[in-house]
């Protein structure tokens, strides 16, 4: 991953605004004391008035440091700032103690909290700040970048023909079958008030995994794929979407990519032929830097609701899962709270529900789903490990919870075990699902993929690895032993 740096001449144009915060807060210090007040570079107010500090005493700049430490930054950048003008070393407080690694992290860190404030020219400069103490800092620069990006640049757009030719090249989505939407019932799915257990893969075809989706896929050799899935008793798919495949200007909105919307409207046609019910995974891959997805910028939810208005009146369409594994969005990335991933899963509900009032709603969260239950239809959750790790995992989540329970992922790669191993974890994993009572599963995933499809020109073929022997089917079509577990769950073999 790259490492943004900025021009100099973006930090020059954010500087006097720091400085003009710096130069009104030290009148107000100035006014309220006699003593020289500690150095405040940060231009932030602090949460409650600020203490005179013992500018004199190391331990008593230390204790007051990890005293306030997450609770008041402006007490604790003042702090540190002071013991970094006291010369008394980089290891003031003790020898794990670095001062200007200190000063990075709060600087950054209430920059962050500055942003979900809404207060991006004060968390401009605390960024910046930052960044005099750590020059490389990654966090630091892409949050300056995208705070920049995000706030001065607007995302791009097309003159009117180019849209006018997008919009007219569209065709209307007319279903081929009028069926029955899946519908919830206390923990568990019905379909015209019968039990509806979801026995399912995350499906891309063989030779269009990932962005060759909806690029290249050739929708005329997607029947045997169906077909070889439902006589295996799959009865769900879950597709991924990719924004930036089905759109183009955003700057405009939502404006529809008619070949990639092709593809997609012959996938969900053949599939409803068959009988199959979709789930269909929204914002994949999605942006999180430039115009960051937890901004809620306006063209990505009109592009959400673009796709739920299309296909609301197809049955076929299960539920929109609305974002691939968020927790992990802001569990490895400062940039972005529990709570504002929340919020924004809130507002993407809403929009999908308006749009789509018939499908349901769900969020595949990787290690903390529970947290997504009082906002969606059911919980998805993710599992690749071991059965006893799954079976805590769906003890922790159905403890919190009455709503359907979907294990939406879980698999087992056949580079790194053999096939009889890989049949023996389905077992495991499946009879955990069947003894807790889940809604279902979806298996990851169909097919192993040709070395050739994930790759591109001049690198091809790609390296074999664990991630292209997830199928439960080879390249050839040929059925690997779990398929023997796989129709033993979904009730086509009796042995």
């Amino acid at each position: 991953m790259k490492f943004f740096v900025l021009k100099n001449s973006l930090c020059d144009s954010l500087r006097p605004l720091r400085l003009y915060g710096l130069f009104f807060f030290f009148l107000l210090i100035t006014a309220c004391t006699s003593e020289p007040a500690p150095p405040n570079r940060s231009g932030l107010q602090a949460a409650t008035p600020i203490p005179t500090l013992n500018t004199g005493s190391t331990a008593a700049l230390c204790e007051e440091i990890n005293a306030n430490w997450g609770r008041d930054w402006p007490v604790v950048i003042q702090s540190l700032e002071t013991l970094a003008q006291m010369n008394s070393g980089d290891t003031a407080c003790d020898p794990a103690f670095s001062v200007s690694d200190r000063l990075y992290a709060a600087y950054l860190t209430y920059g962050t909290l500055l942003e979900q404030r809404n207060r991006p020219e004060e968390a401009a400069a605390a960024y910046e700040t930052a960044l005099e103490y750590n020059f490389n800092g990654r966090d630091a620069n892409l949050r300056l970048q995208g705070l920049q990006v995000a706030t001065l640049v607007p995302p791009s757009s097309c003159d009117g023909e180019i849209v006018e030719h997008a919009l007219a090249a569209m065709r209307l989505y007319v279903p081929e079958i009028i069926g029955s939407y899946v519908q919830v019932e206390g923990n568990d799915f019905t379909l015209d008030g019968q039990p509806f257990p979801v026995y399912g893969v995350n499906y891309y075809p063989r030779d269009y995994p990932g962005v060759r989706f909806l690029t290249q896929m050739d929708t005329y050799t997607l029947d045997y794929e169906l077909d070889l899935m439902r006589a295996s008793g799959i009865n769900t798919l879950r597709i991924f979407l990719r924004h930036t495949d089905l759109f183009i200007c955003p700057g405009n909105g939502a404006i529809p990519v008619a070949a990639a919307f092709a593809r997609l409207d012959g996938l969900i046609s053949a599939a409803s032929q068959r009988g199959y019910k979709l789930i269909l995974v929204l914002n994949v891959d999605a942006d999180l830097v430039e115009f960051p997805l937890y901004n809620a910028p306006e063209f990505v939810n009109d592009q959400m609701a673009f796709v739920a208005s299309r296909y609301s009146v197809e049955s076929a369409i299960m539920a929109y899962d609305l974002r691939p594994n968020g927790d992990i969005d802001y569990a490895n990335n400062i940039a972005f709270s529990r709570e504002q991933v929340l919020n924004w899963l809130l507002q993407a509900a809403t929009i999908v529900r308006e749009n789509a009032p018939q499908q349901l709603i769900t969020a595949g969260w990787q290690d903390e789903a529970e947290v997504t239950a009082p906002l969606v239809d059911f919980v998805s959750f993710q599992n690749y490990e071991d059965v006893d790790s799954l079976r805590q995992e769906i003890a922790v989540i159905t403890a919190v919870t009455r709503r359907p329970v979907l294990l939406a992922e879980f698999g087992f790669n056949t580079f790194t075990i053999d096939e009889l191993a890989q049949r023996l974890a389905y077992q495991r994993a499946l009879e955990a699902v069947q003894r807790n009572n889940l809604a279902g599963w979806v298996a990851w995933t169909a097919f192993d993929y040709p070395l050739t499809v994930l790759c591109d020109e001049p690198t091809c073929p790609g390296e074999d690895g664990p991630d292209n022997r997830y199928g439960l089917w080879n390249t050839s079509y040929f059925p690997k032993r779990a398929i023997e577990v796989i129709e033993q769950a979904t009730g086509v073999s009796i042995n």
